[in-house]
């Protein structure tokens, strides 16, 4: 009993002490078969969740990186090909300003030959017409002239002589 008298020096009552701890051991031995293991399988589980978590956000920023090269590429891609249909469209645009600038061309020495034949056209009608008014005017004079010195019948003569060279030189 020497724990007894030394339990009592300190004012600890022996009985008290032990019922507490046999009941602290039944509660122990309770908790060690029980209570510890599911603390410890919950206190796992949150480490798998955690763990989970951690490799799941290092895994989403490995793919977010990924994505952010891909983009990168995509839109680099997609400025080359911006530039070589710029490029495209501008070259198909200056052939076809060329094109119309020589069916511009074409078109307006077409109109010119056409305006210059036109004008020669006037121009023999007009010679034609002056060639006409010019016999007709000489048979005038000369008629006049041949009335005075000539009589009918060599009047006719040189008349017809005289229509007869007006019309080859006209042909």
């Amino acid at each position: 009993m020497i724990v007894a008298d030394l339990l009592g020096g300190f004012g600890i009552n022996t009985i008290a002490f032990l019922s507490q701890l046999v009941s602290f051991g039944i509660i122990f031995l309770i908790l060690w078969l029980w209570g510890f293991p599911a603390v410890i399988r919950m206190l796992d589980q949150r480490q798998a969740v955690i763990r989970e978590g951690i490799e799941n956000a290092q895994r989403a920023r490995r793919d977010l990186e990924e994505a952010t090269a891909r983009a990168e590429q995509l839109l680099i891609e997609a400025r080359r090909q911006a530039q070589e249909t710029y490029a495209q469209v501008t070259k198909a645009a200056e052939a076809e300003s060329n094109r119309i600038q020589e069916e511009a061309r074409a078109r307006a020495e077409q109109i010119g030959k056409q305006e210059v034949a036109r004008i020669q056209q006037e121009a023999a009608r007009a010679r034609a017409e002056i060639s006409r008014l010019v016999v007709n005017l000489s048979i005038n004079a000369a008629s006049r002239v041949i009335e005075r010195s000539v009589d009918s019948k060599d009047n006719r003569r040189l008349v017809e002589e005289f229509v007869s060279t007006s019309q080859t030189k006209e042909q």
